[in-house]
């Protein structure tokens, strides 16, 4: 099997077209690639991007357990209380590997780590993982730190 396949988008809609690539997100948007383009936000085929085998399992293992809680939580039954605080925790095993995965990546193009957040929370005014000002000038969510690869 391509190991491209377990992240390469299903149809051509979901796919960017930008001629370049400058920034990456990692995000689940209810696909099945969390690779998505910073600019148009539509999902990027890792094979553009050149990524390795290693690279390519290790978003695809992230990513098969940041989509369970996220569907965990969306389901809104016995598991969303768990899922959310799987989450939303900015130290938890979900989010250290995804903010490692955005630094790996990084090494490639920027790429920031969407963070979770609910929406019925308060809006965030700092990171959750060194707690430094969001700035607040960003094309998609609430802010992004300028220290840590991460976007809310």
């Amino acid at each position: 099997m391509d190991v491209y396949q377990k992240l390469r988008p299903w149809t051509q809609i979901e796919s960017c077209e930008c001629n370049t690539i400058t920034d990456l997100l990692l995000i689940d948007a209810l696909t099945d690639n969390p690779i998505h383009c910073a600019s148009c936000r539509r999902e990027v085929d890792p094979a553009r991007l050149g990524l390795t085998v290693q690279e390519t399992e290790a978003v695809a293992s992230w990513f098969e357990v940041a989509t369970a809680l996220y569907r965990l939580w969306l389901d809104s039954g016995a598991y969303e209380a768990y899922a959310k605080a799987q989450l939303s925790d900015p130290n938890g095993q979900v989010n250290r590997d995804g903010v490692n995965l955005a630094r790996m990546l990084s090494a490639r193009l920027s790429t920031r780590l969407w963070m979770f957040r609910d929406t019925d929370d308060p809006e965030p005014t700092q990171c959750p993982i060194c707690g430094e000002a969001l700035s607040h000038h960003v094309k998609w969510g609430k802010g992004t730190c300028p220290s840590c690869p991460v976007l809310l």
